[in-house]
C-alpha cells in the first residue's frame, strides 16, 4: 500500500509559482495547490515508504534554494469498520 501524505511548503517572496512548477514535474507529487496563509503551497504526495518520503522531503525538496520550510502530515489509515 502507497504512503500518502501532505507537505505544507514555505517558499521565499515571490518563488511560489517556480517551486510550484518543479514539484509539479516530481513524479511523487500527485496534487498541488498554491494556498494562503503562513505556507505557500500544499502538495499531495505518494511513495511506497517512510524511508522514501524522507528522500523526497529531505533530498529533493529541501534541496530547492527557495523552500524555506516544510512541515510533512503522513496520513493515518483509519479503520472504518469500528
Amino acid at each position: 500500500m502507497a504512503l500518502k501524505a501532505y507537505i505544507l511548503i514555505n517558499t521565499r517572496i515571490g518563488k511560489t509559482q517556480e517551486i510550484a512548477r518543479k514539484l509539479a514535474d516530481m513524479e511523487e507529487v500527485k496534487r498541488l495547490d498554491v494556498i494562503m496563509g503562513p505556507y505557500d503551497i500544499i502538495a499531495e504526495v505518494e511513495t511506497d515508504s517512510h524511508e522514501s518520503l524522507a528522500h523526497v522531503v529531505m533530498q529533493r525538496l529541501q534541496a530547492l534554494d527557495d523552500i524555506r520550510h516544510t512541515m510533512t502530515c503522513p496520513v493515518v489509515p483509519m479503520d472504518r469498520e469500528g
